[in-house]
């Protein structure tokens, strides 16, 4: 489900998410396996969001409501590999639609050593306590962040286009327009040189895709960045 949006209304509550026992008790296991594979996988404290008063976050006359609680990465990673059962949150998150001024999407290739290896995505990345400003989730201030720490770009070089909110299971997405004046080559090439700079980079590459069946060719993906690419084909990003 894809549903435009105008504003965001998440607010934070300080007490932290109680996750049910049985996952809980499956965390330290979980999280010693993925660490052992994998020694440099990140575990902070991240947020997890539900509607206010309980259920998912829902959007009323265009703004997105919900509130958020603060808990673990891998409480997440052990939630996410039970095949996210329900357990009262979303994963919310910003996604920045970098696009080209010859109408490509640029999508980065997550590192081996994130917890999403080899999967492609747009420039996203989990809500923070950093990201809680007087007492509201600043979603979007987390979508600009994400954008320059993956790609080197800055969502104030480019043109504003519709942002977008994309339900899809567990997930939601803050997918946000952002309509840059380089051609697909130029970004490509500013992209791909930030990422050599890097000295821990967490995307592998960065591919330019117009189409879902471009994006197929292109590798592995969650189902909301093909709804995603469905809607940037259908022009919904569109200023």
């Amino acid at each position: 489900m894809i549903i435009p949006i105008r504003d965001i209304d998440i607010r934070f509550v300080p007490e932290p998410l109680s996750m049910p026992s049985g996952l809980r008790d499956q965390v330290p296991a979980t999280w010693a396996r993925l660490s052992a594979v994998n020694p440099k996988i990140w575990d902070g404290r991240i947020l997890g969001v539900s509607g206010i008063g309980g259920g998912p976050p829902r959007v009323d006359n265009g703004v997105l409501s919900g509130e958020a609680r603060e808990y673990a990465y891998s409480a997440f990673l052990t939630w996410r590999e039970l095949g996210t059962p329900e357990i009262g949150i979303r994963n919310l998150f910003g996604s920045a639609v970098v696009i080209s001024s010859d109408k490509s999407l640029l999508l980065g290739k997550m590192a081996d050593w994130t917890g999403n290896a080899g999967l492609i995505y747009p420039a996203a990345g989990s809500l923070e306590p950093r990201d809680v400003v007087d007492g509201r989730v600043r979603v979007l201030d987390s979508l600009t962040r994400e954008l320059n720490e993956e790609m080197g770009l800055e969502a104030s070089e480019a043109q504003v286009g519709p942002t977008l909110a994309i339900f899809e299971g567990p997930r939601v997405s803050v997918a946000r327009g952002l309509h840059f004046s380089e051609d697909t080559d130029t970004l490509l090439g500013r992209v791909r040189a930030n990422l050599e700079a890097q000295s821990e980079r967490e995307l592998a590459d960065v591919v330019a895709v117009r189409t879902r069946r471009e994006l197929e060719a292109a590798g592995e993906f969650p189902p909301y960045v093909g709804e995603l690419m469905d809607a940037f084909e259908a022009g919904r990003f569109e200023c």
